[in-house]
This record gives C-alpha cells, structure tokens and sequence, in this order.
C-alpha cells in the first residue's frame, strides 16, 4: 500500500490552505499570538500532532523517495484536509476535505467533496450533541487520524497521500495567482448564500480546484516553474521528496485538460443536488454582494466580522511591531510566513526581512541559517525581487561563508 504524503498543484493547496478562514477577514491566524502563553502551547501541540502523522506514515511507506507513485494500478488517491486549528483545542477540525484521483490508465481526475457536516462515529464518550457527529469534528475529538480514518469510510477508499496547509500560506499563494486573495476566500468560505448550505460550498471547493488546474496547470513543465513549486513545496506540510511531486505534476500537465475540461469530473459523498457555480475573479465582489449582503447583519461574529480589511490590516502589522523584539513571537511569525498576510507589496517585503534577520539569530544549527537564507535568495530571484536578493546576498554574506564586497 502507498503511504506516502504529496502536495500536487500549488492550485489544490491554496483552496484547501484558504477553505476554513475567511470566516473574519484575516482574524484568524492573525490574532493567535495575542492569546496567552499557556493557550498557544495549545497551537504547538496542533502543529506537532500533524509532524508526528507524517513522520508515521513517513516510516510505514513501503515505496522509496524514488518510486513511481501511481503503483501498479496508475491510480493516485491524493486527500486535501483544510484543518481549522483553534485556539484552546488540542486538534483542528476537519472543515474542508477533497479527494483527488488521478488515473493514468483513462487520463482522467475526479474530485470528491466530502461536507464537513457529513455524520461520523466518534470516540465513545467524545459527543455531547447531535452536532458534534459531524466529520470535522472527528479530527477535533478524536485526532488528525481519526478523522482521517473516518474521511475514508465515507469516502470507501483508502488515501494513497495527504496534504495539509495553514492559512498564510493560502494568501501568499493566492498572491503567485494573482487572485484576489480576501474576496476569494470569502467566495470558498460563503455558505449561508445558499438554501443547501455546506454540501453547496463543499462542491463550489470542488468547481474551484477544477478552475485552477485547467487555468494554471502547465502543458509544459520549465525550470522557471520549478523554482516556483519549490517554494510552495516547502511550506506545506508534506513527506514527499520534491521529485516526487514534480512527477504527479508532469502527469497532470500531460492529460491536456485545457483543451479536455470533461477529463476532471466532479463528485460528492454523501451524493447532494448541488449546482456548478463558477468562480469568476472579474465580477466575485457583485457575487458576493448579492449572496451575502442581505443576510450580513444575520451573520455572527465567526462568519462575518465587519472589520474593514484596512483595519484588520493596520491591526496586523501593530502586533508585528509591538513583538518584533521577542524572541518567541519572531520565531512562530517566521515558521507560520506571518508576513503573507500583509496585503501592501512594500511593508510585506519588509516585514519578510526583519523577520528573517530576527529568527536567523535563534537558529544555533550553521546548516539550518544557510538553508534559511538560500531559500529567501531563491524566493526574491523567482518573485524578480532583485533589490531584496541582493541585500540579502551583502548583507547575510559572512553567514553563508563569502566576504563582503
């Protein structure tokens, strides 16, 4: 059996990274830091109950860092989990969930949406009201694998890969697009626009993915694209080499999906009467306008927030400044990519920079800085962030072992 973890497009992992957060603008994972010490050992724990899951599978894998990935069969089950992690709960719900099959015998993917209110069974002793049977609750009462293995049955196949990613990821991602990042994760999260509600949005994930493949998916497979991939590839939590990912990538490019749109099919378990709705980036604030506006002032604080995106933003980078000196706050800013969250192009960069400079001083390891630093020079040169590479060429030059110009 292949146990192995992927990530396939960096399409797939925006939407399933943004699926669960728009809830309040940015507020959540924005304001996280702000809750006190002994809560946020809560979010460490999240976050190394996933790394514990990986290495596992990691482990158990029966294939090598170089093998094919599709098996005997050609067929790859790739499962995305959008896990919403809150603050106080030891495990993140389950609140987005797809699966990705690709058949290499037909040339052909299928997307699956499971709603995040499908019933589940729960640990004995774990449910307390008829609302707590629910799928993304599996994850949060019973672990990450629990809920893993309660996806499956309802999906009735085993996942071959996993992937999981966080919510300043999504933005950044959503940035590489050029997609408008606030509005399009308020159309994925929208939900109360529709009489069906969460079996609607579960599937408008699903028309979405499918958008986003056939628009950014290339024919062609350069090195430009490669570098690009690389810097998504390392901030998603995955045990795949970066060679593996590239192969699954090579597959789709070769289905010719743009020219065949019907090869990605799109489905749903349980089964729901749902309709295509498609994303459309030019008229999504109109969308939104007319299937939120009416009901806004009905909506509660986790759904719609009323904070201006400049007020959520000014909010932002005054707990960026406030922290900027603790040791504690610089090194989750850095790991979590805190700085995706800023919308303005010049404090972003500078806020990146800071940052950086502040964790590279609490990395004892030489190894790790200069791996740090290789991976910023790489982003700046594919971004054609030149002025920022350089400086951080002269600047960091004695960490990587040249002298100074």
């Amino acid at each position: 059996m292949k146990k192995k973890i992927i990530i396939l497009v960096i399409i797939i992992t925006a939407v399933i990274g943004g699926i669960f957060v728009i809830g309040g603008l940015f507020v959540k994972g924005v304001f996280w830091y702000q809750v006190q010490a002994a809560e946020r050992k809560f979010l460490q724990t999240q976050n190394q109950a996933i790394e514990d899951i990986i290495n596992f599978r990691r482990e158990t894998a029966t294939t090598t860092e170089t093998a094919d990935l599709f098996g005997e069969d050609k067929i790859a089950q790739i499962l995305f989990i959008g896990l919403d992690n809150r603050v106080g709960q030891e495990n993140g719900h389950c609140d987005a969930i797809q699966l990705i099959t690709l058949d290499k015998n037909t040339d052909t993917i299928t997307i699956t949406a499971v709603p995040r209110g499908t019933y589940s069974s729960l640990p004995p002793g774990k449910g307390v009201t008829s609302s707590d049977y629910y799928v993304s609750n599996a994850c949060w009462l019973g672990g990450l694998q629990y809920g893993i293995d309660q996806i499956e049955k309802i999906l009735g196949v085993k996942a071959d890969y996993l992937v999981t990613v966080n919510f300043s990821e999504t933005l950044g991602i959503f940035r590489y697009l050029h997609l408008p990042t606030t509005e399009t994760l308020q159309w994925l999260r929208n939900r109360h626009g529709y009489a069906i509600g969460e079996p609607q949005r579960a599937h408008n994930h699903s028309t979405f993915i499918k958008q986003m493949m056939i628009k950014f998916v290339p024919t062609k497979i350069s090195k430009i694209d490669e570098a690009l991939q690389y810097l998504v590839y390392k901030i998603v939590k995955t045990d795949m080499s970066f060679a593996q990912t590239q192969d699954i990538l090579k597959a789709v490019s070769t289905m010719d999906i743009v020219d065949y749109p019907e090869k990605i099919q799109l489905s749903m378990r349980p089964l729901y009467n749902v309709a295509d709705i498609p994303y459309d980036s030019e008229h999504i604030a109109e969308y939104l306008d007319a299937t939120l506006g009416p009901i806004k002032h009905l909506l509660n604080a986790d759904s719609y927030n009323g904070l201006s995106g400049e007020t959520v933003q000014a909010n932002l980078l005054a707990i960026i400044e406030k922290n900027k000196n603790n040791a504690d706050f610089v090194a989750w800013a850095y790991e979590n990519n805190l700085w995706l969250q800023i919308e303005d192009d010049d404090k972003r960069l500078l806020v990146q920079y800071d940052l950086l400079n502040s964790y590279l001083s609490s990395l004892p390891d030489k190894t790790e800085r200069e791996a740090v630093i290789a991976d910023y020079i790489l982003e700046m040169e594919n971004r054609g962030e030149l002025i920022w590479k350089e400086k951080a060429r002269v600047d960091l030059a004695e960490e990587l072992g040249y002298s100074k110009q």
